[in-house]
């Protein structure tokens, strides 16, 4: 009821105009899946095991997968160590469940950060979006795979830049490779040499300007011929930056990772 003796609903609602703390030592277990007149046991969460049992599998399936087509395999050891930890709350843990569905919102900024592994997992769909900028960065390696129906990288309005800053770049496919400028100028540039080759021929443009037509077959030529003296264009290649400080990432990483004082 409220102040008018006017109800405001059914249920409990633990509230306070000041400061609010909930602690538990032990772990703490939030569920809305229901237990009817406290039947059952106070850590009763088999759905919850189950839902973590299946996460568990759901990203084991991926290990395979990931090995076949030479990909990051996932870190599984993480996740099993906290799947244990949660179940039945054997260490302190928080762990929530709800059998219809689970939101947390906010206008202002949400904060997700782990010192070991973090696991973000769909049976269904995975929807990221952003009114303005997405960064993905990680100081090792970052790997996409799309299993069944390929990727799609886009830019609908400005460039489309991919480079790699301090190692080789390679694009590789079991079929048809296209690349096409609609209404643009398709430029191959390269300081030590451009190679093309196919069936034992090649055409080589070298270091010193020089063209290297080779084949083990017919060389056939067709159109007006216009030879003339020799003539070379200089092609400005961009200034990639260099690789960055590791110990800064490293220094960086232990300022991020907190420490939690207990009593021995």
């Amino acid at each position: 009821m409220d102040g008018g003796k006017q109800p405001r609903g059914e249920g409990f609602e633990l509230r306070t105009d000041s400061y609010g703390a909930i602690r538990a030592g032990k772990g703490i277990f939030i569920t809305a899946d229901a237990q009817m007149k406290a039947q059952g046991q106070q850590l009763a969460m088999e759905p919850a095991t189950s839902l973590l049992r299946g996460a568990q599998n759901l990203i084991a399936g991926w290990e395979s997968v990931t090995q076949t087509h030479r990909n990051f395999s996932p870190d599984m050891d993480t996740l099993k160590q906290f799947v244990e930890k949660a179940d039945q709350i054997k260490k302190s843990v928080l762990l929530m469940e709800a059998p219809e569905g689970i939101g947390s919102v906010t206008p202002e900024s949400i904060l997700l950060h782990s010192g070991n592994g973090l696991y973000m997992q769909s049976i269904g769909e995975v929807s990221i979006a952003s009114e303005q900028r997405l960064a993905v960065n990680a100081s090792q390696a970052i790997s996409l795979l799309s299993r069944q129906e390929g990727v799609r990288l886009v830019s609908a309005k400005g460039p489309l830049n991919i480079e790699s800053h301090s190692d080789i770049l390679s694009l590789t496919s079991l079929q048809d490779v296209t690349v096409q400028s609609t209404q643009g100028h398709l430029q191959l540039t390269a300081k030590n040499g451009i190679t093309i080759g196919c069936g034992g021929a090649y055409i080589r443009l070298t270091p010193q300007g020089e063209i290297e037509i080779h084949g083990p077959g017919l060389l056939s030529l067709k159109g007006q011929h216009n030879l003339q003296g020799p003539a070379s264009e200089d092609f400005q290649l961009p200034d990639l930056p260099s690789s960055v400080c590791k110990e800064c990432l490293k220094r960086a990483q232990e300022l991020a990772q907190g420490f939690v004082p207990r009593d021995a």
